[in-house]
């Protein structure tokens, strides 16, 4: 579909709109397609923390622990949340985040996992598209879903970091979703 529709989606951190990714809009499902564009490389912000990043992705996402790379005191913001919940499933591990229920209103549940053999390129349709782009020079897929959000993150050419929100309608998922792959991208590896 060659004139599809074009959208930045936003992100709101500390009150200010800050640009995560331009993407393809979600709104014909099934009809995404990749930007044409060519990632630039871009300096990075004095605003995100500098870490030391390694460029061989299999060692590198093999030593990654998915529990410090989101902690419950970087998503506080968001709702009140349980203690950090191990997960290993599917081909990755994960670290998720319950929220703490005090009533019956919509609140998310947040997780991140390290997939060590997947690529952002084997990330699975969920029926409403997937949205291609980059954040910070690194490739991202995002993945919305019925109810909920997925973003995959680079970590070389055959492995990735999962960011996932549910509990919330899709578009919000999405939303908090660009707002925790910020939180978590600048302590990826680059490769």
């Amino acid at each position: 579909m060659g004139n599809s529709v074009i959208r930045p989606f936003a992100l709101l951190a500390s009150g200010a709109a800050l640009l995560l990714l331009t993407a393809c809009s979600s709104d014909e499902p099934g009809s995404a397609e990749p930007m044409s564009e060519t990632p630039t490389s871009q300096p990075q912000s004095s605003s995100s923390p500098s870490t030391s990043r390694q460029s061989d992705d299999g060692a590198s996402a093999s030593s990654l622990d998915p529990c410090t790379l989101l902690t419950k005191d970087d998503i506080s913001s968001f709702a009140t949340f349980e203690d950090a919940k191990e997960t290993e499933m599917g081909g990755a591990r994960g670290c998720d985040f319950y929220p703490v229920r005090t009533d019956a209103s919509d609140l998310p549940s947040i997780g991140v996992a390290v997939r060590e053999s997947q690529s952002v390129d084997s990330v699975n349709d969920e029926g409403l598209g997937i949205n291609t782009g980059d954040l910070n020079g690194r490739d991202l897929a995002q993945v919305p879903t019925h109810g909920g959000c997925i973003i995959a993150m680079a970590v070389g050419d055959s492995s990735r970091v999962d960011v996932t929100v549910t509990g919330l309608d899709t578009q919000e998922s999405c939303d908090l979703a660009s707002q925790v792959a910020e939180i978590v991208e600048p302590k990826l590896p680059e490769g």
